[in-house]
């Protein structure tokens, strides 16, 4: 063991420590720059063997204290040297491990009190009917070069409930291919945010769309759920309740009766839950195929999927989830050893301990040109009895209750703001606390009379 710290605290593993920890960092920012920020968090940031290289680090410069006597007066720069990039590396670990980041979107004369973790977890909903039991993971970072992996166990009710990871698509995009002896799909089309989602369901299955069950010939078919069947080679669809739908084909809007079985009407848009959707098709003897799609710089945050395996008692089975840094996707559900799995791989749903009221956003533009110059929020804070104004800009941020809010972006249509939102108060006051020291150190090293500079000026003099 004497050896062992003996080897630790030697000069030589201190340089190779430092190396290492240089050479991490400069391939991370290469893997940031050409893989993105997500990958360089999964095989260097937030990985297990760069946090034991950190902590080495810091258990080099411990040993190194009473190694050479830093204790004493005349190494005092020396000593601050030391003991600030100890704290830094303890600030760093409390940031790590207790703080955290999300966004914030809100829209104008709207209010808030919920925001979205910047982190994905995978987001696990078990029940069997009478008892209902939430779990999460801890934050997921994928990496598109690989090296991923998922392995997750929950206990519910005495049954064990394992997850996996098989497969990982970055970028995902789903696509149907022919084949001759192929499954039958149903495809469904959701507009969220002016933005366009497919959706597939294939003939046996299952799924819960936003909100929506929608079975498919399934054998778990409940009493709520669209019920899509077909009979004398006619798709018929029998809804819960009486759902209008304007059909884009005949142009005209009509309704589905509640649970009757009527012909489904593709290509017509329904309102189900407030949720705009589309029975786009049905197609025969296709497979579904998840495929990456090209790099597209103008999108910043692509969708993934991961294909995960599920397991509990003698029964096993697949799923695909899509989501990822910055999606709450609806979830997905199955039933599995007589359990109700709802599951989802994203960002969470973060409580905020106050609200926050959108008085005003303005978006200010170069002259003659459309390019923004700068935005602002006018907010105003709610809490109880207590209320308060305060205008959030480039470089104004807003501390409140150890949250700092700072303005990120603002919505597509500029109805609203987006905020990053950063919760990190100790982690944030110990690394301050280190760069103080270390300056202070710098600072003392120049005049402090046994350092190098202090010996140069007794020269000079």
């Amino acid at each position: 063991m004497k050896h062992l710290l003996k080897l630790l605290f030697s000069n030589r593993v201190s340089a190779l420590l430092l190396i290492i920890f240089a050479i991490s960092m400069a391939v991370a920012t290469f893997i940031e720059n050409d893989y993105g920020t997500e990958t360089s968090k999964a095989l260097i940031y937030n990985a297990k063997w760069f946090e034991i290289l950190v902590l080495l680090i810091a258990f080099n410069f411990i040993g190194n204290i009473p190694k050479y006597n830093l204790f004493s007066w005349e190494k005092a720069p020396i000593f601050l040297f030391h003991i600030a990039f100890v704290i830094i590396i303890l600030g760093s670990g409390i940031t790590r491990y207790r703080g955290y980041e999300a966004l914030m979107t809100i829209k104008e004369d709207s209010t808030s009190d919920r925001m979205i973790s910047i982190d994905s977890y995978l987001q696990l909903q078990a029940s069997n009917g009478s008892i209902t039991q939430n779990f999460s993971s801890t934050p997921i970072h994928m990496s598109e070069i690989g090296f991923n992996r998922i392995s997750e166990h929950y206990n519910f009710n005495d049954k064990q409930i394992k997850i996996q990871l098989k497969n990982y698509i970055p970028r995902a995009h789903q696509i149907l291919k022919d084949t001759s002896k192929g499954k039958t799909y149903l495809h469904i089309v959701i507009a969220e945010n002016d933005e366009r989602k497919d959706f597939y369901i294939k003939k046996g299955d299952r799924k819960t769309i936003y909100g929506i069950p929608i079975s498919f010939e399934s054998n778990d078919k409940l009493t709520n759920d669209i019920f899509i069947t077909k009979k004398n080679n006619t798709w018929l669809a029998s809804f819960p309740k009486e759902t209008d739908y304007f059909s884009m084909i005949l142009n005209k809007a009509s309704s589905y009766p509640k649970d009757s079985l009527v012909p489904l009407q593709f290509k017509a848009l329904s309102q189900i839950n407030n949720t705009p959707v589309v029975f786009n098709e049905i197609s025969e003897n296709k497979y579904l195929k998840i495929t990456s799609k090209d790099k597209n710089p103008e999108i910043k945050n692509p969708e993934s999927a991961i294909i995960l395996s599920l397991e509990s008692g003698s029964e096993k089975k697949e799923i695909t989830l899509f989501g990822g840094p910055g999606y709450m996707n609806p979830f997905n559900t199955l039933f599995i050893n007589d359990i109700h799995i709802s599951l989802r791989f994203g960002s969470k749903p973060i409580q905020l301990p106050f609200s926050i009221f959108l008085k005003d956003f303005i978006l200010e533009r170069y002259p003659g040109s459309n390019s923004p110059s700068a935005f602002y929020s006018h907010l105003e804070i709610q809490e109880k009895h207590k209320m308060f104004n305060y205008t959030i800009f480039m470089n104004n941020v807003l501390n409140y209750k150890g949250y700092r809010f700072f303005q990120s972006a603002y919505l597509p249509d500029e109805s609203g703001t987006i905020l990053s939102v950063n919760r990190d108060y100790w982690g944030t006051l110990v690394t301050y606390l280190g760069y103080g020291l270390l300056a202070l150190g710098m600072l003392l090293s120049l005049c402090w009379k046994n350092s190098h500079f202090g010996i140069t000026l007794k020269i000079l003099r």
